[in-house]
């Protein structure tokens, strides 16, 4: 999902006077069809993809911080040197370009490689296996940043949702709507996990944890030992004990499966009424 319209501002392959961007401050602007941002901190200038990865906001409107800059939609950071993304909701990088001084001007020119992975393996000491409860955008967020540092230990997500980790903002938006394609939903194909080697098991309850003997205990008695283990389990919607209210005809909306529920009830209902005035309800 994407904001971005014809690139605006000054042609960067062109350059700029030094003297229009302030130190402390960014500009926007293109290289030829591609949006880019030059940001300037002290005698360093960096460019970087001008929008967001995760829902394209425009970086020139958001915070620069020192070598990063957050996005004024959802935060999401990124890095001005290397153009990764630092932290969620963001998991691409954006474009990282070269930048060269002539004399009192700054041309930015190709872009450069994505840094390779510089990250660490387990090692004697250290966790050997990651057990992560919870099947949502935070749970895979982990699971993403662990593997892109290159840690190489067991990796278990449990989810008992039915569908892989999935872009919940769409499924009150987009999708439900029926403009966006089901292949927007998820945040990664099944592929990502096999490649990454992250064991996604679906449709998986846990329903203790044993601390003394470090084991997810399972809905079904299975138990699954942990090294160290991250609770990412998100909020369920609140539901409300009313007279009549059945399955068939009061719903919620947070899984995948709740909102392909919504859309075929939807189909042939006549009316329908929201419990709730807040952002997803809206």
């Amino acid at each position: 999902m994407s904001t971005t319209s014809s690139p605006s501002g000054p042609d960067f392959a062109s350059g700029i006077s030094i003297g229009e961007l302030a130190d402390g401050t960014m500009l926007a602007g293109h290289v030829g069809d591609e949006p880019v941002l030059l940001a300037r901190q002290g005698d360093e200038f960096f460019a970087i993809g001008a929008n967001c990865t995760h829902y394209g906001g425009p970086l020139s409107e958001g915070l620069l911080d020192g070598e990063t800059v957050r996005c004024p939609w959802h935060h999401a950071c990124f890095s001005l040197r290397t153009g990764q993304a630092l932290h969620a909701p963001a998991l691409s990088p954006v474009a990282c370009w070269a930048v060269a001084r002539h004399g009192d001007r700054i041309v930015v020119q190709t872009q450069n490689e994505p840094p390779p992975r510089t990250g660490r393996s387990a090692q004697q000491g250290q966790a050997e296996k990651i057990v992560i409860i919870g099947g949502g955008a935070a749970g895979f967020a982990a699971a993403e940043m662990l593997r892109r540092e290159n840690w190489q230990g067991r990796l278990v997500m449990l989810s008992n949702d039915d569908a892989p980790p999935v872009d919940r903002p769409n499924l009150s938006k987009d999708y439900l709507a029926g403009s966006a394609p089901e292949d927007w939903i998820p945040l990664r194909p099944q592929s990502f996990y096999d490649e990454n080697n992250i064991e996604l098991r679906l449709d998986t309850e846990a329903a203790s944890i044993d601390i003394r003997e470090r084991q997810v205990v399972l809905a079904d008695g299975e138990r699954i030992g942990f090294d160290r283990l991250l609770l990412a389990t998100g909020a369920e919607p609140v539901r409300i004990p009313l007279p009549g209210a059945t399955d068939d005809n009061f719903f919620v909306l947070r899984s995948f499966h709740d909102c392909r529920a919504i859309i075929a009830r939807a189909a042939t209902a006549k009316r329908a009424v929201v419990l709730g005035a807040s952002f997803i309800g809206l």
